[in-house]
């Protein structure tokens, strides 16, 4: 019978490849320092649900609008979320965020749990609604976040639906 014999510099070799494998950043994963700096708040893209379907669908659908109202409505909606993007972020390393767009600005602190993102308005209370980031590297990020509104389309003062708004900005790095 044969004996098998492994040399001991090849298995510490494989042993210490498993765990520089294995302590690298995994593809996709947020790294807070990614973060760190100043970006530039780029095109902003919005999508408006009713439940499981888009807004105009609904409002053809459900509420048997003409396609050109619906349209029109659609457009009132999402024209109120076009307008974030142009502006900077600094996100600093004292956890501490200036945010810039135009004639307003914005300063406050800033925390990363994971891919939630909490941002907190100097001087304003903390909500639980945070922004999600989708991609994060060190030159760009997708980040996102999700409102809900009521809509009254006969304007009687009392909301006919709901609809979920999720808004994504692209972001990237100055």
């Amino acid at each position: 019978m044969r004996k098998l014999f492994v040399n001991p510099v090849i298995v510490l070799s494989l042993i210490a490849s498993m765990f520089f494998v294995s302590s690298c950043e995994k593809e996709g994963e947020i790294v807070e320092s990614d973060l760190i700096g100043t970006w530039e708040m780029g095109q902003v893209s919005v999508d408006m649900m009713v439940g499981p379907i888009s807004l105009k669908q609904f409002l053809l659908t459900a509420l048997q609008l003409p396609e050109v109202a619906a349209d029109a409505l659609v457009d009132q909606l999402t024209a109120e979320f076009m307008d974030i993007g142009g502006g900077t972020i600094t996100f600093n390393e004292d956890y501490s965020y200036a945010l810039i767009d135009g004639d307003l600005g914005e300063a406050g602190t800033w925390s990363l749990d994971g891919k939630k993102l909490y941002m907190v308005v100097t001087g304003e209370i903390v909500d639980n609604d945070p922004l999600t980031v989708n991609s994060l590297s060190s030159a760009a990020a997708i980040v996102s976040w999700e409102e809900e509104q009521e809509v009254d389309v006969d304007e009687d003062g009392t909301a006919d639906f709901t609809a979920t708004i999720v808004i994504e900005l692209n972001l990237s790095k100055q």
